[in-house]
């Protein structure tokens, strides 16, 4: 029984001495590729169009990183800082041996101008900025919180005018949930609380050949009726 204890013992110093030699390898192994000057990351190229995010914004975000060694980099932390910056829709890191991080950065697309702020085309609200484009987008009004339901419908009623080469400049609705829309021709179109696609299929029908050649004479269509609808002219005219 001596004999038998005495080897289990020497059997576990042995396998704890072993697993100490292992550890220790395995520590100077990660302090070896640790080194940043055994591996070093000397070059970090960066894809971004910089319309909203700063050059230098980038930068001051990656430069916590840049002494890093190759193997070490901590991508996945560096990728949740860039991914939290406004205007970041997508942040990719890559490593390529043996010393570059290639860093692509895709943008948020302001879609829409949401009462005073801009929007992308689900809805998220990029702020107040106002660029150079921002002119060219269309404006969506409505009720605090409703713009989800504001923007879907003027993605629909958008895809419906289209086809008639017809285009939506501005989508309002009002504290009483009736619906105007305006086209980029200035002609503006009463839909009311209801119906709308369907009201705005009719008035693309008739369209063509009702009102294309009168286009800048109108002011309005009223197409709030079950089977017609008002027009307001320019020139008081009359209907």
């Amino acid at each position: 029984m001596a004999f038998e204890r005495k080897r289990l013992s020497f059997a576990g110093s042995l396998s704890f001495l072993i697993i100490c030699a292992l550890l220790l390898i395995a520590r100077l192994i990660y302090l070896y590729v640790a080194d940043a000057q055994q591996f070093p990351v000397n070059t970090i190229k960066i894809s971004a169009t910089y319309e909203h995010i700063g050059r230098q914004t980038l930068e001051q975000t990656i430069s916590n990183y840049s002494q890093d060694s190759f193997f070490t980099f901590k991508s996945n932390e560096l990728q949740k800082k860039l991914d939290a910056l406004p205007w970041v829709k997508t942040a990719k890191i890559e490593k390529s041996w043996p010393d570059t991080i290639k860093i692509r950065i895709v943008e948020k697309v302001p879609f829409a101008i949401w009462n005073d702020q801009l929007i992308t085309d689900r809805g998220e609200f990029l702020g107040n900025e106002k660029n150079s484009n921002s002119s060219s987008l269309p404006r969506l009004i409505g009720p605090e919180n409703q713009q989800t339901e504001v923007l879907q419908m003027y993605q629909k009623l958008s895809k419906l005018l289209v086809v008639h080469d017809l285009h939506a400049k501005r989508l309002r609705l009002r504290a009483n949930q009736a619906w105007d829309l305006t086209l980029t021709n200035g002609l503006k179109l009463k839909l009311g609380k209801r119906d709308l696609e369907l009201r705005l299929r009719r008035f693309c029908q008739a369209y063509p050949a009702v009102f294309a050649d009168k286009h800048e004479q109108l002011s309005s269509v009223d197409l709030r009726y079950a089977r017609g609808m008002a027009v307001q002219w320019n020139q008081q005219t009359g209907r």
